[in-house]
């Protein structure tokens, strides 16, 4: 029976697959070593898989109109060494505050914006100009959704059938990995081997799946009761930072909650953050390095351990 963590990184340009698994491996395991130094040894022996889309997504996030110039790993390991300075009891709204790129009326704005989209929600519109992958994911005629999540099958199927198993996912990799756990459900190509499996825990970070546009699109949206949900995941724990617009809808508690009624996990947590993480000299709530790093990834991975 061997552990192993699952590891799905989120939107956005990528690194190679080497560099973004050292630096997700990295990053990990300083949580660890810092708040649970008696967990490293455990975290070590686990067996780690992670599934790289990247090529994929920045392919077409290249040939996408005015988006932004991809980010290196340099730049990504300037944000990780960055972030390795703070103190476990540095994570908090005082050091958030005090990071560069965080005008006073911006934050303002974000306040009032993030009120405006958890009345409404993101519009696919709204998606498709912040976020282009991640509406592109569900675009029926294209083959993104398919590519982006094929990386992930082999390695959790293997995974769940060889023990317990933790997959850490971030951004558009929560909703790939909601995907291929409702697949694995109700599919049934997967059914025979993993319909009797399930993970121990999923951690999601920035994860977008509590916004409606989101949840309507996702697999399983168009059925109601037990079909409509993953029944793989015994505890799922949803880590969001504040100013995060990927994850303005914090609780994915409550739009999940039947989930629960109908005993399909046992039990569903949100936890709110500051992301310390700055990029290219700016503050950025969003970032996977900040998530990964922060004191409540490490004490869900630790839990787990």
């Amino acid at each position: 029976m061997e552990k192993t963590i699952v590891l799905i990184h989120g939107r956005g340009f990528h690194p190679s697959e080497k560099d973004t698994r050292d630096l997700w491996m990295t990053a990990l395991r300083h949580g660890i070593e810092r708040d649970h130094p008696h967990k490293a040894a455990a975290f070590d022996a686990a067996a780690k898989r992670m599934a790289y889309f990247g090529d994929v997504s920045n392919a077409f996030l290249a040939a996408t109109p005015k988006h932004p110039a991809p980010v290196g790993g340099d730049d990504q390991r300037q944000t990780l060494s960055d972030l390795q300075r703070f103190g476990r009891s540095d994570f908090n709204r005082k050091s958030y505050r005090r990071l560069p790129g965080r005008d006073i009326w911006k934050r303002e704005l974000a306040d009032t914006f993030a009120g405006v989209l958890y009345r409404v929600g993101l519009s696919e519109n709204v998606i498709s100009s912040l976020a282009p992958d991640m509406a592109h994911y569900w675009n029926a005629d294209s083959a993104f959704g398919s590519d982006v999540r094929f990386p992930l099958i082999d390695p959790l199927k293997e995974a769940m059938l060889r023990g317990p198993v933790l997959v850490i996912s971030h951004s558009l990799g929560s909703m790939i990995a909601y995907d291929t756990l409702w697949k694995f459900t109700h599919q049934g190509e997967y059914r025979p081997q993993c319909c009797h499996k399930s993970i121990d825990r999923w951690i999601t970070l920035g994860s977008p799946l509590a916004d409606p546009t989101v949840r309507a699109n996702l697999k399983g949206a168009r059925v109601s009761g037990p079909r409509k949900y993953p029944h793989n995941v015994t505890e799922w724990v949803n880590i969001s930072a504040r100013d995060d617009f990927v994850a303005y809808r914090p609780r994915v508690s409550r739009d999940y909650r039947e989930m629960l009624s109908l005993k399909l996990t046992q039990q569903i947590t949100d936890v709110q953050i500051e992301n310390l993480a700055v990029n290219q000299g700016r503050s950025d709530p969003h970032h996977a390095l900040g998530y990964l790093i922060h004191p409540a990834t490490a004490q869900a991975v630790a839990d787990w351990l």
